[in-house]
């Protein structure tokens, strides 16, 4: 009885440790921010309530207002696939942003366009894949499924845009639509964007 008040006790010390740590580590992030609410806000844009993940966030230079464009950085990756982004791909990532309530003259377009024009390091797309899933971590796991697969078909869709526009005006399904490397890049995604997730 005495070992278990003692380890309840610990616990609930370990736990109370670890609240202080990420407390500490929030007032740190806002003691660098020009605002102290920029940690809050981006939490909030984010809907992630995880400091560590905020400061790497903070640390990759990407302004709060931004901060959204992480949740279309894989379509980005998509178009990056082949080592180079089409006319085409370009359009249909923008395309997709506008349909998902991006505004033109927002931040995160303006974020977006630039990975566009200059391809993001790798760890700017594995720290997208992270949010995302920090995101969709509070869903319930039906919801948290139908979100990935709207990430996934997104992405597929910018795979597809560089088919020949020839097939789509006849409609033609070219089941060759998608390189290898975008095949490739769309695995990689959807590995990551369900990582610990429940089976």
């Amino acid at each position: 009885m005495k070992d278990q008040i003692l380890g309840d006790r610990e616990k609930a010390l370990e736990a109370a440790y670890f609240s202080q740590e990420d407390a500490k580590l929030l007032a740190k992030l806002r003691q660098k921010a020009p605002l102290d609410e920029i940690a809050v806000a981006m939490g909030r844009k984010l809907r992630v309530d995880d400091p560590e993940l905020l400061l790497r966030i903070r640390a990759t230079g990407i302004s709060p207002e931004a901060a959204p464009a992480l949740f279309l950085a894989p379509l980005a990756q998509v178009a990056w696939a082949s080592g180079s982004v089409s006319k085409q791909e370009y359009k249909a990532v923008l395309r997709l942003a506008l349909s998902r309530g991006v505004d033109r003259d927002s931040p995160s377009y303006l974020q977006l366009i630039n990975w566009l024009d200059e391809r993001p390091a790798d760890s700017l797309f594995e720290l997208a894949a992270e949010v995302i899933r920090s995101a969709f971590s509070v869903l319930p796991a039906d919801e948290r499924v139908d979100r990935i697969k709207s990430v996934v078909d997104a992405c597929r869709e910018v795979a597809e845009a560089s088919a020949s526009p020839l097939n789509w005006v006849l409609g033609i399904v070219d089941l060759n639509a998608v390189s290898s490397s975008e095949d490739r890049t769309l695995d990689v995604i959807c590995r990551r964007l369900r990582e610990g997730a429940p089976k």
